[in-house]
């Protein structure tokens, strides 16, 4: 009896995938993801040693006292913040875009209305201008798959 290969083949070329709006937003935030969880990470680490220290379950509390604001906030700035779903979602967007499967617009119209009001609210700066990017790309890629035929 032959083998079966089950393993499913990319959908679309590796040329044609890298010149995908969509593939490229996926990419982007693949790396933002990345990069804000290896940073923050990185930048508090002094507080990560302490946390290690002290033991890692229940170490955060959603009402800290002064004293356990700095592990409350090195948290919400590492694994609580959004650096691990935004490289989830461009792992899943990268995976679906090779496969050839249309990832819908209006996810990425959600991002760029998520990163409107996190600029509204707090500034417009490098982080928000990628998530905005992101945004734009997922639309645009979800839009134009759309009229492909």
């Amino acid at each position: 009896m032959p083998l079966i290969d089950t393993k499913p083949e990319p959908a679309t070329s590796r040329r044609r995938w890298w010149r995908d709006l969509t593939a490229c937003g996926g990419v982007l935030a693949i790396s933002a993801g990345v990069f804000h969880t290896a940073a923050a990470v990185v930048m508090r680490r002094d507080v990560w040693a302490q946390i290690i220290d002290e033991g890692f379950f229940k170490t955060v509390t959603l009402d800290p006292s002064p004293d356990r604001m700095a592990v409350a906030e090195a948290f919400w700035f590492s694994p609580g913040s959004f650096g691990v779903p935004i490289l989830l979602l461009g792992s899943l967007v990268t995976w679906l875009t090779r496969r050839g499967q249309r990832v819908p617009g209006w996810l990425g119209g959600g991002m760029v209305l998520w990163a409107v009001l996190i600029g509204l609210l707090g500034g417009f700066d490098f982080g928000t201008i990628v998530l905005l990017s992101i945004g734009v790309l997922l639309a645009a890629g979800g839009w134009t798959g759309r009229r492909r035929p």
